[in-house]
Formats: structure tokens, sequence, C-alpha cells
């Protein structure tokens, strides 16, 4: 079965609602996968443990999913993103013209994250890349997750974009390989460098497929390279490459080279003359953002790293000139 086609086995009064209401999110372009599915299905459990024998949903039974929501996690974002889905399903339910259908308020839940993307320095980069490189050649399985952390790198690539990438979008002759649908039902065309296409051509080359529809990245049973060993690789490959952990005490993730190639592409545009404001409707295209306020969030982390930039010129320029006193009569 097609992911896009799974709908679980609800049991609830709300059963018929439920899958009507992933029917509509995907005829409406949202992807509405596993994972949101079994968010419903959690819901619809809950319908269950507490009885629940009609079509009705009032503030007794949010509070109560509220509880629930807390109770599993103490995250506070995960609690937001749990109590949510009921928030939607009521606005559906009401949208259908079912009574007795509250329409629950998160306001209660909302979060704020302060977190910080680690942008790996030209450094760290250079190390990391000089370790995988040696260690490419050990294994058939070492070798696929080398190439992979080039696109990575090089191409600002999301985990599932380049997971999924499958021999029919990878566009030889053009040199450049086409993202199907990805996060925000977003499809667009990246175009590779000359050594990014030479990496990726001969790993294509070198690797035997049956048909377009094979995964591009495989290991030595020629099947989808695991997600889990490439996030094995990854992070035995930072310790190795001595890069220090984050701010948090936790390792970089992968989606910290998207942030760092970001960054480095803005800063290539800023030390050109580009304006930045102007140019990063191009880098939002080029990432698959939605809008370009997604974008916007990555000028605030190369501001940032120029203030620290001036910071650090402070310490040794401090006191080196003069001040001068300008007397007024």
């Amino acid at each position: 079965m097609n992911r896009c086609d799974f709908i679980p086995s609800f049991t609830s009064i709300f059963k018929e609602d439920f899958e009507n209401y992933i029917k509509f999110k995907r005829s409406n372009g949202y992807k509405y996968g596993k994972e949101r599915c079994y968010d419903l299905l959690r819901i619809d459990r809950f319908f269950n443990e507490i009885n629940l024998k009609e079509k009705r949903i009032d503030q007794k039974i949010i509070d109560l999913w509220q509880q629930k929501c807390y109770s599993s996690s103490n995250n506070k974002r995960t609690q937001a993103e749990i109590f949510s889905r009921i928030s939607c399903f009521c606005e559906y339910l009401r949208m259908t013209s079912h009574e007795n259908i509250i329409q629950p308020e998160a306001h209660n839940l909302r979060y704020h994250s302060d977190f910080i993307p680690y942008i790996f320095n030209d450094d760290e980069i250079q190390r990391i890349f000089q370790i995988a490189k040696e260690n490419s050649s050990i294994d058939k399985n070492y070798k696929t997750f080398y190439v992979m952390l080039c696109l990575y790198y090089c191409c600002g690539l999301r985990f599932s974009e380049l997971h999924n990438l499958q021999i029919k979008d990878y566009l030889d002759n053009e040199k450049k390989i086409i993202i199907y649908e990805s996060k925000n039902m977003v499809t667009r065309e990246i175009p590779l460098s000359d050594s990014t296409y030479n990496t990726l051509s001969k790993y294509i080359k070198n690797n035997d497929y049956s048909n377009n529809t094979d995964y591009v990245f495989i290991n030595i049973n020629n099947k989808r390279i695991s997600a889990y060993m490439i996030r094995k690789y990854y992070n035995e490959l930072l310790e190795k490459s001595v890069i220090p952990v984050r701010y948090d005490g936790k390792r970089q993730r992968l989606h910290d080279l998207r942030h760092t190639f970001a960054v480095n592409s803005l800063k290539q545009m800023e030390e050109k003359g580009f304006d930045l404001y102007t140019s990063t409707s191009i880098l939002s295209v080029y990432l698959g953002h939605k809008s370009i306020v997604e974008t916007e969030y990555y000028l605030r982390l190369v501001q940032d790293e120029a203030e620290k930039c001036q910071e650090q010129v402070k310490k040794y320029t401090n006191g080196l000139y003069e001040s001068k006193v300008i007397y007024s009569e």
C-alpha cells in the first residue's frame, strides 16, 4: 500500500469522521502520512477510553485530552502538537455541520523555541569530509553515506528528501535532481555543481538498479540504506573529526548541514555585494520553503555570526585608536 493511501482502523464513535478527515486533508494537497494518522488514532482510542457514545466534544472532554497531553510528554512542543490534532479535528467537524462540537483554544499550550542550529565552520567541514573520504573505501555502506553527506552539505537538502531520492529523480543530462512533493507539498529542481554531479553520477554508475523507481542510495545488499545506519555513521564521524558538542551538550543533527549550507550561501551573496533581502527569495525557492519568511530565519543567523565577529575584533582593537574629543562653543 502506498503510504499516502494509508488509513488506520478507527473504532470510536467518530470512526467515519476520522477517515473522511484524512481524505479531506489529502484532497486539499496535504500529505497526511502515517505519523499524522497515528496521532488521530490516539484520539480515537482516547474516545474509547472515556467511553464516548455520542458525537459530542465539550470542554470536559477537551480538558481530559489536555491532561493526557501533559502526562504523555514533558516537552512543551510535543504537548502542543498532540493537543493541536484534536483542535484541527474539531474545526473540521464544525465545518461539516456537526453539532455539540466546541472549538478548543490551545493558547495555554503554546511554546517558544529558543533552539539555535549549529553552524559548522570551514575548518570543521574540512575535517569532516577529509575523514569521511578516507573511510569511504571501507565498504559500500560507508561509500553511500559519503555521497549522501556531500549532497546534504552541497545542496542543503532535508534528510527525507535525499533518503527518498529515486533513480527517476536524477536527470543525468541536465545535471540536476528533482525533489517531488517534499515538505509543504513543494516540488523543486536542484542543479548540481560539477563536483557534486561527478560524485553522484559516478556512484550511480557503479551500482546496479533494476528500474527507475529504485532508491538511489543503497546498502551492500542493494536495498535502501537505513536511516539508522546514516545517523550512526554521522555521529561516529563527528567524534572522529573532534567536533565539539552543541551549546546544550547534544550532538549536531544532520539538519545542521542544511543550516550551514543556507548560511554559507547568504554569506557568499553578501560578499558579492548582493542585497540579502532581495537574494533571499532565490535561496527560498532553492531550499523548498513555502514562503520567504521561513528563509529570513537564516538572515538572523548570519547577523548573529557578524555580531560575534565584531565582538572578537573589539578584543584586539580595544584602545588601539585614541578617542577624539569634540568641543562645542
